[in-house]
């Protein structure tokens, strides 16, 4: 009988996971040792309450903007994403649509001690490149999250990044977005197998 698809989308996204590769200045480092600079990196923003800026380009745009609010509202991190249409047109029209993040990062004052966070499956968006390249010449730390072909312009331009090996977008997204909150439950100390009651974010009766 035929494996079902659902059976063999969910296998698809395991592999994914267990396949990922992370690097810092384009070369493969461990998971561990990954993950703990990460968590060093938020650690550090929120002490010294710098910024933290997510970008990404259609439905990673949106992804962009989710995790912008996740990590502002239940991590405490103060963290940003453009999501202003007024805004990303004004500076897509004056620059253009590759240089608008670039700019905006600039507007927003972006320095060294903050943290950039690019999303984009195939890692090879002029827009996301250019704030990567930028970031790279100004000491500014970046971690660039990356699919489909290992040839990308975010891995070659990052600080950090973590490679999808996947094919389709579907999973890659899907992967980027368990990363993400990946990343901000482990900073909060949220640990699904540990837990008896259920979230709630409801300010009156927040529960981590």
């Amino acid at each position: 009988m035929t494996k079902k698809f659902y059976k063999k989308y969910f296998n698809s996204i395991l592999e994914g996971l267990n396949k990922l590769q992370y690097y810092e200045n384009g070369y493969i480092i461990e998971a561990d040792l990954f993950f703990d600079k990460m968590q060093n990196h938020l650690k550090n923003i929120k002490i010294n309450e710098c910024k933290l800026f997510f970008f990404g380009n259609g439905a990673s745009s949106a992804f962009a903007n989710h995790m912008a609010l996740d990590f502002a509202k239940n991590g405490r991190i103060s963290s940003r994403s453009l999501s202003d249409s007024a805004l990303i047109t004004a500076l897509s029209n004056d620059f253009s649509f590759d240089e608008a993040l670039v700019e905006y990062l600039k507007i927003e004052g972006v320095n060294k001690d903050d943290f950039i966070i690019t999303i984009s499956s195939s890692g090879n968006s002029q827009n996301i490149a250019n704030v990567l390249s930028y970031c790279k010449n100004n000491s500014i730390n970046t971690l660039a999250l990356s699919g489909l072909n290992k040839q990308n312009m975010s891995i070659l331009n990052s600080k950090y990044s973590i490679y999808v090996p996947m094919k389709t977008y579907g999973v890659v997204e899907c992967i980027h977005q368990i990363i993400l909150h990946l990343l901000l439950d482990e900073s909060m100390g949220v640990m699904e197998w540990d837990k008896i009651e259920s979230q709630n974010m409801n300010h009156s009766n927040f529960k981590l």
